[in-house]
């Protein structure tokens, strides 16, 4: 959900059906059913006699969330992952969880960090959209970090679908766990549009423990 309710994509328009249904006929047939059938028409599935035809595994899926990338991390990849927290397809606090799984499993967030970065987006949809700060550049500092060894840190992000002022904004993206707060001079004065006025912080709640922290637990 987002301030300015429930996407098009979930719910369609009146004149147009929802984006996911269409998204879903085109993918039921060839990845969700065993064996794959192009001519198996969806809005025929009955739930009463067509369950044994729903694929138990599939590789698209399974592979997409396999917590194992040493293959990847041994040849020194690096990878900036971001995701909008209103994203009313695939669910935030799925990549959330799985950022948090992957770094416990690569020595804490702490290691994680040195081959990855996750960027959470507030307000913005599937990719992009919302009222949300959706354009920024995340290839340039992930070129940086690959060829020349600087890490990424905020990112500036701006965008101009608000409803209310300022219609204009930038606000830094802060690696994740860390989250953007305001710290210019109070309003009126302060200008809550201009990303200057704000600062990555990591919040207090946040409960990733990073391996020596897990040792000292013990």
């Amino acid at each position: 959900m987002a301030p300015t309710g429930i996407p098009s994509r979930k719910i369609g328009t009146p004149t147009t059906t929802p984006g996911d249904y269409a998204l879903g006929l085109g993918q039921l047939p060839y990845i969700w059913i065993q064996p794959p059938d192009p001519s198996f028409d969806p809005l025929t599935f009955n739930f009463n006699s067509d369950l044994n035809k729903l694929n138990t595994d599939s590789a698209l899926v399974t592979y997409s969330t396999s917590l194992d990338i040493k293959k990847f991390t041994r040849r020194g990849g690096k990878i900036i992952w971001y995701h909008g927290l209103s994203d009313p397809g695939p669910p935030v606090i799925g990549t959330i969880r799985y950022y948090n799984e992957m770094a416990q499993q690569n020595g804490g967030l702490g290691d994680a960090q040195k081959f990855s970065r996750l960027y959470l987006v507030p307000n913005m949809g599937h990719c992009s959209g919302g009222p949300a700060t959706d354009r920024f550049d995340l290839l340039s500092p992930l070129v940086a970090w690959v060829e020349h060894g600087y890490e990424p840190d905020e990112i500036i992000a701006s965008g101009t679908n608000f409803t209310s002022l300022p219609t204009t904004r930038s606000r830094p993206l802060c690696p994740y766990p860390e989250e953007a707060r305001y710290i210019g001079p109070p309003p009126p004065g302060g200008d809550l549009g201009d990303a200057a006025n704000y600062q990555c912080i990591k919040p207090p709640h946040h409960q990733i423990l990073d391996g020596g922290e897990r040792d000292r637990q013990r």
